[in-house]
């Protein structure tokens, strides 16, 4: 069986090219290329990475080897690194596992003849042709959810970094009140609207709750289904908008039926939205007009943008980026344990598709090592002090800095992604606080936001 894998899927790179390496002494040079892919990263997320893979990988090609009731040499590891495999790999590859990158239709398909499996390690989908699969009797898998939390914590740090401005390395952080903002974890009283209830929607409603914010959703599909919106949060309708403070877009990308998100946002919409709002994009380009969104944008400077998807990325317009307070790459999902959950959930459904049982638990393969602890000394925490917690487990500003250096061009674009650095979650963050009443509040708040906390009883 010929698996052909994007190798820019950390976790699939490594744990794939480690378990082949090991099972059939073969692709040493992709070994090598591979580790090379994570120099950019720091040495404590690249080791705990480089060891969930290392114990991941014999797991996956022990599965392999229990499924095709011999060794694991028996499957063929092929890797590629262009946004589309190339044609000779396809020509007899059984097994295809792609980022988001990676269109699946009938120009590739006609070049795959033999393709019996496709995985795609992203919550989002709409780079696949699931009905043509279908048709053709392929099976299709995602990863739903994999990233959310990495989304949600990402919406967290860019709403900081604009709340309080920060210096280069995100920790000195100004302690001046901001307008509808108190300088206290417990008073952040600003009205937030997320349009988009589903996993990620749902992360980042948790954490814009426990910074204190008032939430609301907007999630037709689901509120006509009868689904729940996330707790905390209440449904309202399009004409919320004009009484949001940040607005926050979590959706797929539709461009049929009666809730089609193509273009959700054109001037019309834009126009019923606050002069000081923060507008936040991380779902996916298209969702927003672009042309409109700059010229709203030039025409109410007080509003502050935070971009992370473009509607013709790779290609970006510098004059958007320009007038956007947060600009990235689309990487708001790229956590070292949100690829890890990606893959692993491809790994899950690889193994029920070939009859086996995974080898290893997914807390088996996520990293332990902790980027930081601290003390939670007081009965408030202020926001400042918030702020600078997160910056110490993912300085987004620093992102924005190399998007509007190298990012500018579509290969600059691609090259951030691949070689993205593939920063750790707030959960590798441990924070300590004495047990009582105000203590157990604030360690659940805290917890909300994303950090490990440990309640020390007395």
């Amino acid at each position: 069986m010929k698996l052909l894998i994007d190798k820019n899927l950390p976790k699939a790179h490594e744990l794939f090219v480690s378990a082949n390496a090991e099972a059939a002494g073969a692709f040493e040079s992709a070994s090598a290329e591979a580790a090379g892919a994570f120099e950019s990263a720091s040495a404590e997320a690249a080791g705990a990475f480089m060891s969930a893979s290392a114990e991941a990988a014999g797991a996956f090609m022990s599965a392999s080897a229990e499924a095709a009731g011999a060794s694991a040499s028996e499957h063929e590891l092929v890797f590629y690194s262009d946004r589309q495999p190339p044609a000779a790999e396809l020509a007899d590859c059984d097994v295809l596992l792609i980022r988001s990158v990676t269109k699946v239709d009938a120009e590739l398909l006609a070049q795959a003849p033999n393709l019996k499996f496709v995985g795609t390690a992203t919550i989002g989908t709409d780079h696949v042709d699931q009905p043509l699969l279908a048709e053709k009797g392929i099976r299709f898998v995602s990863a739903p959810g994999c990233n959310a939390i990495a989304v949600g914590e990402y919406i967290l740090a860019a709403v900081l970094a604009v709340l309080f401005k920060g210096n280069q390395a995100a920790l000195a952080i100004n302690n001046n009140a901001t307008d509808g903002v108190a300088n206290s974890l417990s008073s952040v009283n600003l009205n937030a609207v997320v349009i988009g209830a589903g996993h990620t929607g749902t992360q980042v409603c948790q954490r814009l709750l426990a910074l204190g914010m008032t939430v609301h959703v907007i999630d037709p599909p689901r509120q006509a289904a009868g689904l729940p919106a996330p707790e905390g949060t209440d449904y309202v309708d399009w004409a919320a908008l004009a009484q949001a403070d940040l607005v926050s877009c979590h959706v797929p990308l539709t461009r049929e039926g009666e809730h089609a998100t193509y273009h959700l946002f054109t001037a019309a919409e834009l126009e019923r939205l606050k002069s000081t709002v923060i507008f936040c994009n991380a779902s996916r380009g298209p969702v927003v007009n672009a042309a409109d969104l700059l010229a709203w944008k030039r025409k109410r400077p007080d509003v502050k943008l935070v971009l992370d998807v473009w509607e013709h990325e790779p290609a970006v317009n510098p004059d958007l980026v320009a007038v956007t307070e947060i600009a990235t790459p689309h990487i708001a999902g790229h956590s070292i344990e949100g690829k890890i959950r990606g893959t692993y959930q491809l790994y899950q459904q690889w193994c029920e598709w070939q009859g086996v049982e995974p080898k290893m638990a997914l807390h088996d393969v996520l990293p332990s090592e902790l980027v930081f602890t601290d003390v939670v000394a007081n009965a408030e925490i202020s926001l400042a002090q918030i702020a600078d917690w997160v910056a110490a487990v993912y300085a987004v500003r620093d992102d924005d800095q190399a998007f509007r250096q190298q990012g500018m061009t579509p290969a600059g674009f691609d090259q951030l992604r691949k070689n993205y650095r593939y920063r750790r979650e707030l959960s590798a963050a441990r924070l300590r606080k004495e047990s009582d009443e105000a203590g157990d509040a604030i360690a659940s708040r805290l917890q909300a936001l994303g950090f490990q906390v440990e309640v020390e009883r007395t």
